[in-house]
């Protein structure tokens, strides 16, 4: 081969070593470009998950996050339900429990609905000699907040007073089991919940990001998704119980229960005051009621009852 013949030779595979070189370039620009739309769009998501844990965990504060004094109406002040709630406990404390209980209802009556509140006035009730009133403001307590141990074991005293001695279906177990699950406080729930699912995000951003899903990533989502499940469940429950389940005291002395909604139908059996129904239907101001854990049900006016 002539010298002419060899320095073209070169010359070509050196063109095409350029062709090669730049399109290997492209590839590699193509790819980098591929990734890093990937990697905004993880970015993307993850920033949804956040705004979307947010909301939750306001919506959560919002629900269970009150102060000492809850809610109020527009028309009333912080300032003045703060010093009628110490007026009551200078009342209470000086035995005027009659009085006591007017204030503490004062303030529940200017839309603060708290817990202590519920919880005091209970207590001034049932000092006052008014059992049924008491144990509807434990009642109240606990569905506020179902972690106030003080308003339970008050609760508990309370009814071993009443004529209707209730016991649960299930005995011990059941006992344990509404505990935890009236100590479940549907606020912190719904924090633990959007925490969760911000976290499970997280770690699936973390696999997109990374280009592959690691036995330990792929545990930890495991793990977190059944957590998730578990107090999702729970704050359902939560929400069914306080939310769709409608429960009463019997306020009056003496109550006769009957077949139907009138005073000419069947006497079926009697409650008396203190004693906690389940309403199920409401007719020309009859109520259809259920005791929990026996069988009974019937009909009985809807004045000697007060809803939780």
């Amino acid at each position: 081969m002539s010298e002419r013949a060899g320095a073209a030779v070169g010359e070509e595979a050196q063109a095409m070593k350029r062709r090669t070189v730049a399109r290997e370039a492209g590839r590699t620009r193509r790819r980098g470009t591929a990734r890093v739309r990937g990697d905004l769009g993880a970015v993307w998501l993850a920033v949804l998950a956040v705004l979307a844990a947010a909301v939750c965990a306001a919506a959560a504060l919002d629900a269970g996050g009150q102060d000492l004094l809850g809610r109020q109406l527009p028309d009333v002040g912080q300032e003045q339900a703060a010093r009628l709630f110490r007026e009551a406990n200078g009342l209470y404390a000086e035995g005027s429990h009659g009085a006591a209980a007017e204030v503490y209802e004062a303030i529940l009556a200017g839309g603060f609905h708290n817990a202590d509140v519920y919880y005091n006035l209970a207590n001034a009730r049932y000092m006052a000699g008014d059992i049924a009133q008491a144990v509807l403001g434990y009642e109240r307590a606990l569905r506020l907040d179902g972690s106030h141990e003080d308003a339970a074991a008050n609760l508990e005293f309370v009814r071993e007073q009443l004529a209707d001695r209730q016991v649960r279906v299930g005995g011990a177990l059941s006992d344990a089991l509404d505990r935890f699950f009236r100590g479940a406080d549907a606020g912190r729930l719904a924090v633990l919940v959007s925490f969760l699912y911000f976290l499970a995000v997280g770690c699936a951003v973390a696999g997109i990001l990374r280009g592959a899903f690691q036995p330990w990533l792929l545990r930890a989502i495991v793990v977190v998704a059944i957590l998730l499940v578990l107090t999702g469940g729970l704050l359902g429950y939560r929400i069914h119980r306080t939310g769709m389940i409608r429960e009463a005291v019997i306020v009056a002395a003496d109550v006769p229960v009957r077949t139907g909604p009138g005073d000419e139908f069947v006497l079926e059996f009697r409650l008396h005051e203190g004693t906690k129904i389940r309403l199920r239907e409401a007719r020309d101001d009859w109520a259809r009621v259920s005791v929990e854990g026996t069988d009974l049900e019937g009909w009985l006016p809807e004045r000697s009852v007060e809803e939780i």
